[in-house]
Parts: C-alpha cells; sequence; structure tokens
C-alpha cells in the first residue's frame, strides 16, 4: 500500500538559493499541528569556520512580518556530511536565539523539533500560532551559501487531504 505521507503534512518552505543575506521560510499555520519539524539542507560553502548562520524559530500572530514576533526555542540534531550514515547527538534544547551553524558543518542536514504547546508560555499573546524558520548570517560571510527547508508537521486531521498549513 502507497501512502504518500498521508501521516504527516510535508511543504517545502524554503526555495534552495545561493544567498549572503538573511532569509526567513514561508509561516506555517500551527492551529491543526501538534509538532513540526525544519529539515535545512545546507549546499557547499566555502567560507570558513569563523563564518556562521544562525537558525532561529520565530512565532508571530500573522502570517506576515509584524511587530508580534518572538523566537521560540527548539530541539535540534545535525547530521553527518552527505554520503555518510550518522546523525549528530539530539541537542536538548537550543535557547530561543537559536542554534549557529559554521560553514564546516556544509552538505549537511539540520532537524529542527519545535513543540507548538511550548508557544503559549512565552508570551502574552494568545494567538501566536505561526511559525517560521530564519537564517542570519554572519557579517563575516562574503561567499553565498545554499540553503533550502522543508516543514513536516503532524496535524490533527492525518490524510490525503489535510487542511492548509499556510
Amino acid at each position: 500500500m502507497i501512502r504518500f505521507v498521508e501521516p504527516l503534512k510535508v511543504l517545502p518552505v524554503l526555495a534552495p538559493a545561493a544567498s549572503t543575506a538573511a532569509r526567513a521560510s514561508e509561516y506555517i499555520d500551527m492551529e491543526n499541528v501538534h509538532w513540526l519539524s525544519f529539515h535545512v539542507l545546507f549546499g557547499a560553502m566555502t567560507s570558513d569556520s569563523t563564518d556562521t548562520i544562525t537558525l532561529t524559530v520565530e512565532a508571530s500572530t500573522a502570517a506576515s512580518s509584524n511587530a508580534t514576533e518572538i523566537q521560540v526555542p527548539f530541539q535540534y540534531r545535525l547530521s553527518a556530511a552527505i554520503a555518510t550514515d550518522s546523525m549528530g547527538a539530539i541537542t536538548s534544547a537550543a535557547a530561543a536565539t537559536g542554534v549557529a551553524i559554521d560553514a564546516e558543518d556544509d552538505n549537511k542536514l539540520l532537524c529542527i523539533e519545535v513543540d507548538p504547546s511550548a508557544i503559549p508560555g512565552l508570551t502574552s499573546y494568545t494567538d501566536h500560532k505561526y511559525c517560521r524558520l530564519v537564517l542570519t548570517p554572519s557579517a563575516d560571510i562574503a561567499t553565498a551559501y545554499s540553503v533550502g527547508a522543508v516543514a513536516y508537521m503532524e496535524n490533527r486531521y492525518p490524510g490525503n487531504a489535510i487542511p492548509s498549513s499556510t
């Protein structure tokens, strides 16, 4: 039986592109989501270990940039480089300020896990139901880095026609 990832909702949220600027993914509507994972794939980066890209997760009250965005803590795991078969240890929690990936982590996959139930305790707003991934390169990065991201959601209503999350 073919399932086509029916238990999960899978969305491309950040198209692979080379850039030296900050980038943000599409927002995910978390209203019907039990769990959110971002899988961020880094391409070849030609800088050195002093050049970093900080990844943060933000929650917002709207599906567009506004003044209510807050940074959200998350768990993460970094793979070994492509063509190897190992994953790094699960980091129990990244601070809301995110995690920095350096140029030595090129051709790796960063798995980010976000628990939507933790967001209401971070803010006085009751409707921070939109999440996005934000990539912020350090000022040292002079050569374009290539990154793309996919979001995987455990939805309340799994199936072939899962309700929209964007």
